[in-house]
């Protein structure tokens, strides 16, 4: 018996191991000194598809930044809520699909950006989510200072710190890390892996190259465009940067309801799990599993009435997973410092999720979202 606890935690141990492996070296972007770097005209890319409740926050945020976009394009995607009446509220070009857009038959976010890049005259291109907004006045300013250190090629993609409100929302930590860790990026070896997708919720690239390789117009007939850009990209070595949002973006994901939020959950994992490495997807698991097993290991040995040290040393290893757990999920949003005592409940709601999305995309071939069956 004894052997077989030990046996138990060292899994755990390892456990341990690989959460902080997969996420321990995400990077944000650094408040910087005004004037640094040179800036760029800036085109702002907004693709839309009933966002009537989040396009004004993004919008508002916009309109407080200390350096601003020589031109904000809203592209709709034949929204059914009242998103465009909202959008012409404000200072912005809004582009409706014309006859030719639809009987290409082209619809969803890639083709909406791709409607949208061909209006841009800006010399840096940003294409960002509806449902994301900026922390503070310099967040764009501090972005495009960022992505001017890296001589302003390649892309830039960013996360957005993850703002949470109901409690079905603060089931996403482990969601949210697993999505982030997929791209390969954040481990000690980031260096040696391959990037494996960029951050669909904002991109920026410089016009020149986006047009120069062919933009979202190579790979319109795709609903990934993060990942399908991303090997645009490295087809052209060009480097693809990513950074977690904390500090600067943020947005509050899935706040129309438990609904939305297995959608919109089940969509993300089925885009991004064939993208991660093989050495990430054994940590992650690693780590889920090592989870699961101290729970069961505190009940057996409450069952079978175990030595007293070998509990505490469970009971131990329980802290120590839920301390490291809260501390990897404030990496990517904010969460509860309660709900990690009970993670359990996080790790059975990321299994329920992936379970659906395994469904989806192996059986069924299709994930909903926003209305519309998107084949993968």
């Amino acid at each position: 018996m004894s052997s077989l606890f030990l046996l138990t935690i060292m899994v755990i141990i390892f456990a341990l191991s690989g959460g902080w492996f997969v996420l321990s070296e995400l990077p944000y972007i650094s408040k910087k000194e005004p004037g640094n770097l040179p800036i760029r005209t800036l085109s702002i890319i907004i693709p839309v598809r009933n966002e009537e409740h989040t396009v004004p926050k993004l919008l508002d945020s916009l309109a407080m930044q200390s350096i601003q976009p020589h031109q904000v394009i809203i592209v709709d995607d034949d929204s059914t809520d009242q998103t465009v009446a909202v959008a012409s509220r404000y200072d912005v070009e809004i582009k409706l699909k014309d006859k030719q857009s639809k009987k290409d038959g082209f619809v969803g976010k890639t083709a909406a950006c791709y409607r949208g890049s061909i209006s841009a005259t800006g010399d840096w291109i940003v294409f960002i989510d509806a449902d994301t907004y900026f922390d503070h006045q310099d967040s764009l300013r501090d972005i495009c200072q960022e992505f001017s250190k890296h001589s302003a090629s390649g892309l830039l993609t960013i996360q957005p710190y993850h703002i949470t409100k109901k409690l079905y929302e603060q089931l996403s930590a482990p969601l949210n890390m697993i999505v982030v860790a997929g791209l390969n990026s954040f481990t000690i070896l980031k260096s040696h892996l391959k990037t494996g997708g960029a951050f669909g919720p904002f991109l920026m690239c410089s016009a020149e190259e986006y047009w120069e390789i062919g933009g979202h117009k190579k790979i319109l007939d795709s609903h990934l465009d993060n990942f399908m850009l991303t090997k645009l990209y490295q087809s052209h070595q060009l480097p693809v940067r990513n950074y977690g949002g904390k500090g600067t973006v943020s947005f509050r994901m899935y706040p129309e309801g438990p609904r939305q939020w297995l959608s919109g959950w089940s969509k993300s994992l089925a885009n991004g799990s064939s993208n991660t490495h093989p050495l990430v997807m054994t940590a992650v698991a690693l780590w889920i599993i090592g989870g699961f097993l101290i729970p069961i290991l505190i009940g057996l040995s409450l069952l079978l009435s175990v030595s007293i040290i070998w509990l505490t040393t469970e009971i131990l290893m329980y802290a120590v997973y839920a301390g490291l757990f809260y501390w990897l999920a404030g990496k990517v949003g904010r969460f509860p410092f309660w709900l990690f005592l009970l993670y359990p409940v996080l790790l059975l709601a990321f299994v329920t999720v992936y379970c659906w999305s395994f469904i989806q995309v192996h059986i069924l071939h299709t994930v909903t979202w926003r209305g519309r069956k998107i084949k993968v």
